[in-house]
Formats: structure tokens, C-alpha cells, sequence
């Protein structure tokens, strides 16, 4: 009688073609969650550039403009008087900045008109958010 140890050509194919099905299977389930990932991960990055504009404009006493710029994809943080970049923020492949206003945060903290920004994942319809500044408060939202 021989002596067989191991595993046979068969057997370790089987295996492999096994293993070759899970991972396919899986990086199809993973690409909407690293969409969704990234989208969120922007909205909050615009969301904190619309909290720090405000928070700026009261720390410093100086008027802070949060500049939309749906065009280029991008939100910048700007100090109103001296006109310089704070921040800038753009957003990530398969994310879209829709439409979205500017708003500026006087030194008591609150805005001189109302703003929104409608940031939109292009691969989930469902995931479409709008991050909103109330005129004379200056309170910021995501609805």
C-alpha cells in the first residue's frame, strides 16, 4: 500500500476556485459601501466647514464666508475682510456638489442670508443630503 499524504491537483483547484468565488462575490458587495463611505465622509467635511466659518467669525470678530463653488465640486473657507483661505474642501470621485449658495457668518455668529448646499452620491440615489444655515441664527443642519 502506498503512502499518500497531502492533497491532490483536483483538491487544491477545487479550493481555489472556491476562494476565487467568496472574493469576487465580496469586492461586488464592498464597492457600494466605500461609495457610501466616501459620500458621508464628505458631507460632514461640509457640514464642519459650515460650523467652523461660524465659529471663526465669533472667535475672531471678523466676518467668515463659506464660498460654494458647484462647479468645481468644491466648498472654501474664507476670513471675509482680508479675503484669505481658511479651508478647502473637494469632494471625491462620485460625489456631486448639485447646487448650493454662500453664506457669511458675522461676528455674533449669525449668517447674512440663508444657504444650502444639495451634495449628492452619484453611484446611491438614496444617498442625497442637504446641509442648511438659517438666516439671523446661523444654525447649521443636515435635513
Amino acid at each position: 500500500m502506498k503512502d499518500r499524504r497531502g492533497f491532490t491537483l483536483i483538491e487544491i483547484s477545487l479550493g481555489f476556485v472556491i476562494l476565487s468565488i467568496i472574493a469576487v462575490l465580496a469586492i461586488t458587495n464592498i464597492q457600494p459601501w466605500i461609495y457610501h463611505t466616501r459620500y458621508t465622509g464628505f458631507l460632514r467635511d461640509v457640514f464642519t466647514e459650515f460650523q467652523q466659518g461660524r465659529q471663526r467669525a465669533i472667535a475672531s470678530g471678523n466676518a467668515h464666508t463659506v464660498e460654494v463653488d458647484a462647479a468645481a465640486n468644491t466648498v472654501r473657507l474664507r476670513r471675509a475682510p482680508d479675503n484669505v483661505t481658511i479651508d478647502n474642501v473637494t469632494a471625491p470621485s462620485g460625489c456631486d456638489i448639485v447646487s448650493g449658495s454662500s453664506v457669511t457668518f458675522n461676528a455674533n455668529g449669525s449668517a447674512d442670508s440663508n444657504g444650502n448646499v444639495r451634495i449628492v452620491n452619484l453611484h446611491q440615489a438614496a444617498d442625497n443630503q442637504l446641509i442648511t444655515v438659517t438666516l439671523g441664527t446661523g444654525r447649521v443642519k443636515i435635513q
